[in-house]
């Protein structure tokens, strides 16, 4: 049951964006929105490299992490996408690139928490 969470919280990150009012009022500021798709993100990142990882056990390193970028960069891009569908929304490169940090975030710390693992 590797890749379930990452459909789940996937599906999870549509249904936010399908949200007419996004943004909680504390992040109402110039650049506020990039932390929310940082931290959005962040999870997926995480979730992939771990499926990735423990799907092709005899492949590790630098290999599964960009295929782990890869696919969550497709996936956030298809979200800016599916947002331009949403009336109040706006599609972001900006937004799109915060993802992706985010992305790449939960992976260094999944890579941190499988270091400190015995």
């Amino acid at each position: 049951m590797l890749w379930g969470p990452v459909a789940l919280y996937t599906a999870f990150i549509f249904w936010l964006s399908s949200a007419p009012r996004p943004m909680p009022p504390a992040f109402q500021w110039p650049g506020g929105d990039k932390l929310i798709h940082l931290g959005e993100f962040t999870p997926l990142g995480f979730l992939l490299l771990r499926a990735f990882n423990r799907t092709w056990t005899d492949r590790r390193g630098r290999w599964l992490a960009l295929l782990a970028v890869g696919l969550g960069l497709l996936v956030a891009a298809a979200d800016e996408i599916y947002q331009g569908l949403i009336i109040t929304r706006v599609p972001s490169v900006l937004d799109w690139g915060a993802d992706g940090a985010g992305v790449w975030l939960g992976q260094l710390l999944y890579g941190w928490r499988v270091a400190r693992t015995p």
